[in-house]
């Protein structure tokens, strides 16, 4: 069984940090662990849920075999996995299979794909179907153990060229959504044509100017979202007016001059249940995302509209917090269409250009 770091690292997709467990396996951090003495404690956590991460590499002839430990919830209520720990086999962008993974190690057979006739290589939407996925789940901790079998690393043509980046709560990290592929930035970036990085901490989104400046610092996004609220309601409005302000600032400030999505707040809570109190300082807090995007006077800044993109009461989830798995599609489809006007702007060529790149043939999206 291999345990090369270096290949690891070469196939492993929206991973900030690998790091030696001490056993002979890895831990898969999204957020690198240097940041932490300046985050909140949930980071810590929940960067190490695998939300948006995937394996990905090329097959020889043979089978091959992934060896990937399931470790047990935290001892907390509140970071219990919130879904099924499902594990995804996609070659290119077609479904091959999906595995239940039990806590422990647990072994992933995939075996060679082949496109003898093209069919897939002529409907490809994002990925080569020379390229096999392993989609890991949202919410749990996966370390990985060991690998065998002929492979190699992606090709630059075997994925989008375009990334969009994905900041938010427990709602944009995919929580109740039974796989790694429901998630709403997931189905962004279906509908879009583009790849996909999630940065969505369940009960961490509490907009750090430090978690802003290292977003801008990294070189592989072409546009984002940031989803803030619902984590840190507890503020005032005017508190998270302050917070909100801080943040969007650092975006505001990034040399690049990227796309940025601005959302809001979903309904939940007291809100859906008629509190007048609740009501009003929510409405307060959607008003000051509104407010504070258009002061950061930044041409590249966008506000998205979130809060009426589930239509019923009935599809949130128990808590009436989260969406029910079936909203995330109609959520991300909705989001998406609303993205999709600005990237197919002459803003999107310009971005492209500058990075001396082809702009993506964003598809239609679906009515």
């Amino acid at each position: 069984m291999m345990h090369d770091k270096a290949f690891l690292e070469k196939i492993l997709h929206g991973v900030a940090e690998i790091a030696e467990a001490g056993d002979g396996s890895y831990r898969l951090f999204r957020v690198p662990q240097k940041l932490f003495p300046q985050l909140n404690q949930r980071v810590t956590i929940r960067s190490s849920s695998p939300s948006g991460v995937e394996l990905r590499f090329r097959m020889g002839d043979s089978p091959v075999r992934f060896t990937i430990r399931r470790m047990p919830e935290p001892n907390h209520p509140l970071f219990t996995s919130q879904t099924a720990v499902t594990v995804g086999i996609v070659h290119g962008d077609f479904q091959y299979s999906w595995l239940a993974l039990q806590e422990g190690d647990n072994e992933i057979d995939i075996s060679p794909f082949h496109d003898p006739s093209g069919v897939f290589a002529r409907n490809r939407n994002r990925f080569s179907p020379d390229l096999t996925r392993i989609v890991l789940p949202p919410f749990i901790e996966l370390r990985i153990v060991g690998w065998t079998g002929e492979m190699e690393p992606p090709r630059p043509e075997d994925s989008p060229q375009i990334t969009y980046l994905a900041y938010g709560s427990s709602i944009t990290q995919g929580a109740y959504t039974p796989l790694g592929n429901m998630t709403y930035p997931a189905v962004i970036g279906q509908e879009l044509g583009v790849d996909v990085l999630n940065l969505g901490i369940g009960g961490g989104a509490a907009l750090e100017p430090e978690f802003a400046q290292w977003i801008i610092s990294r070189s592989d996004w072409n546009f984002a979202s940031l989803e803030m609220g619902v984590n840190i309601f507890g503020l005032t409005p005017e508190e998270f007016r302050t917070r909100v302000r801080g943040f969007l600032t650092v975006f505001a400030a990034d040399p690049r001059k990227r796309p940025v999505f601005c959302m809001d707040m979903l309904p939940f809570g007291g809100e859906i249940g008629g509190d007048a109190e609740h009501k009003e300082k929510a409405e307060a807090f959607r008003r000051a995302v509104r407010e504070e995007t258009t002061a950061a006077g930044s041409p590249a800044m966008f506000v998205l509209e979130y809060a009426s993109l589930i239509p019923r009461v009935s599809d949130y989830a128990y808590d009436l917090l989260h969406p029910a798995s079936r909203m995330f599609e109609s959520l991300g489809c909705g989001l998406a269409a609303q993205i999709k006007n600005v990237l197919q702007s002459k803003y999107l060529n310009e971005l492209c250009e500058i990075r001396n790149l082809e702009p993506p043939a964003i598809p239609n999206t679906p009515k």
